[in-house]
């Protein structure tokens, strides 16, 4: 038995591969504190707006209120998820803390980082399996943390 207590976080969307994260390190990691994390986007509200539609026009930019309230829904919601990723992982018997975060560049470096600051044994995140081309157009959470981080990084694919 070892004496490292370093929690292990896991990347949590409340997706389907996510959940089966959020339960494959509640059963490999079972004496270590599983920290749920989710990410939301701050400033999205002025990202969509911003961006030409395909007729080429852009829509007006959103008031103040608009942009607080889309990022009020977007913290909701990740704090939502993380909470209900964290319940998972405590019904399977672990020990659980949830944790929504707002992305500092991208999930997979905003998740990279709460790992280094808790110096977690491990991470745990859901692949959906794009395939090569998908990846590279959508990009790949999984992907992108075995390049940002040299912890050990666990993917899980979800049962079909």
């Amino acid at each position: 038995m070892s004496d490292d207590t370093r929690p292990v976080v896991v990347a949590f969307d409340a997706s389907a591969e996510a959940q089966a994260a959020a339960r494959a390190a509640a059963t490999l990691f079972t004496s270590r504190l599983v920290v749920v994390v989710s990410v939301w986007e701050p400033g999205l509200a002025i990202a969509v707006t911003s961006a030409p539609d395909a007729t080429g026009l852009a829509y007006p930019p959103p008031t103040p209120e608009q942009i607080e309230a889309i990022d009020r829904a977007q913290r909701e919601h990740a704090t939502s998820a993380a909470e209900a990723g964290a319940r998972l992982v405590r019904e399977l018997g672990g020990t659980a803390e949830a944790l929504a975060v707002a992305e500092s560049a991208n999930v997979a470096e905003t998740v990279a980082a709460i790992a280094e600051e808790r110096d977690a044994a491990a991470l745990v995140v859901g692949s959906r399996g794009l395939g090569a081309v998908k990846a590279r157009l959508l990009g790949s959470t999984s992907r992108k943390l075995l390049e940002d981080t040299r912890r050990p990084v666990v993917i899980v694919r979800a049962p079909e």
